[in-house]
């Protein structure tokens, strides 16, 4: 059976699309981007959270489609903890109404807009698919116990709550027990690291369960784009130090006070360097306070300052172990830096060989990061080294944004609906969602 028309999948991601936004949403945007070079083959709407209702054409066939909350996490002040807003509602009648009009629907979360795509599929008998995008488990256990502690301080009440009834960890369990009754519904489940193909392998028949990975412009994201006098000009960043570079959110989701107080080691054992943090976060006051002249936390930039950001500094240093893909890692390595990160993070799978493309640590200790970097600030020509090894990498085997597209999601929504027998019904003109 072939399908005679472009096919029209509706992707969910109940995250606010915004020049803020985090990997996740950032991902989508580059995939929409992709699709614009397959106008014969796929119609494709992702859907976001938005203040109000609006439409974003990128082509004809390509288009952003915001959507308000139901019941918006923003609403309640003691959830923020800098992640992003998201939908608490277990369903979005609005978004319902738009979801009718394709012939795959792909969750990508766990919250409403997913959870509505999969009450539709089963509703109406449409092709669903879902991918993991973040580990949802871990962050819940990250961030409640931020929320918790902001509650019941951190006295023996606190500490009674959070390591002797152990609510976070609670939490977590049952968060994966939900995204397990969400998953179960899929026609097709995408994962990003073995982990995640663990968590679902029950779930879905092996044939249905596949990779998904994610693409790199190394174009954009280029060593040639170094250009220290403009970081010096635009970010205050001096010439003469070592970068250190953390980008992502600046709180215990991603370990980034293991990267501030290994560089607080390195400074007070005489080491020169400057740390460069990109992104918002709890703890930002912290690391300007522990590092003062010698870091610049700017908060988020624009997108289109990135590539040069990356590419002017020296090394990339990233303790999350909350990722699943991390894109930031993937533009590291392209952009030319030596990359240290957790060896229990998703970002692990991309250093080919340790030691050589990459450092993997396996302790969240300050000193060991610090003896990991301190041969890398001292001798510029180890860390080029390691910079090259790991853009040869990035140019012979990872894909673009394109490749991925075409060879990890087409085949799986495709499938998806050809098994659904979509493939045989006259199809007649096709929908914009």
């Amino acid at each position: 059976m072939r399908l005679t028309r472009p096919l029209s999948v509706g992707v969910l991601v109940t995250l606010e699309l915004s020049p803020r936004a985090g990997g996740h949403v950032k991902c989508w945007e580059r995939f929409a981007e992709a699709a614009t070079n397959l106008p014969d083959a796929l119609d494709l709407t992702v859907y976001f959270l938005g203040k109000r209702e609006t439409t974003t054409v990128l082509a004809e066939n390509v288009r952003f489609r915001q959507l308000p909350a139901v019941l918006a996490s923003d609403r309640f002040s003691i959830l923020n903890q800098g992640a992003g807003n998201t939908d608490l509602a277990g369903y979005h009648k609005g978004l319902a109404h738009h979801l009718i009009h394709h012939d795959v629907l792909h969750g990508t979360d766990s919250f409403s807009f997913s959870r509505t795509a999969r009450t539709l599929a089963v509703k109406q008998g449409k092709a669903l698919v879902h991918s993991i995008h973040t580990d949802l488990p871990k962050f819940i256990r990250v961030y409640s116990r931020e929320i918790i502690g902001r509650v019941v301080g951190q006295g023996a009440l606190g500490s009674a709550v959070l390591d002797g009834v152990r609510i976070p960890e609670m939490l977590g369990r049952n968060a994966e027990r939900k995204i397990k009754r969400l998953l179960r519904g899929a026609d097709r489940i995408l994962v990003s690291k073995d982990e995640d193909r663990d968590l679902v392998r029950d779930l879905v028949p092996p044939e249905h369960l596949s990779g998904l990975r994610r693409g790199i412009d190394k174009t954009r994201f280029n060593p040639a784009n170094r250009d220290r006098r403009k970081l010096r000009e635009t970010l205050g960043v001096p010439e003469d130090k070592p970068v250190l570079l953390f980008v992502g959110r600046a709180d215990d989701s991603k370990n980034v006070m293991t990267m501030v107080k290994a560089a607080r080691v390195l400074l007070d054992r005489g080491i020169p360097l400057h740390v460069l943090c990109l992104g918002d976060g709890a703890r930002l006051k912290e690391l300007r306070t522990l590092l003062g002249e010698n870091g610049t936390a700017p908060g988020n930039r624009p997108q289109k300052e990135l590539s040069g950001i990356y590419a002017s500094a020296d090394l990339f240093v990233f303790p999350s172990e909350s990722e699943v893909t991390p894109n930031v890692v993937r533009e590291a390595r392209a952009s030319g830096l030596p990359v240290f990160l957790s060896a229990k993070d998703g970002g692990a799978q991309f250093v080919v060989e340790r030691g050589v493309d990459g450092m993997l640590l396996d302790s969240q200790d300050p000193t060991l990061w610090a003896d990991a970097l301190e041969p890398f600030l001292t001798d510029a020509n180890r860390r080029k080294a390691m910079g090259a090894a790991a853009r040869t990498i990035v140019e012979a085997d990872d894909p673009s944004w394109l490749d991925v597209l075409e060879l990890d999601l087409m085949p799986a929504w495709t499938g998806a609906a050809l098994d659904k027998g979509l493939g045989t019904v006259h199809w007649g003109a096709h929908g914009n969602g």
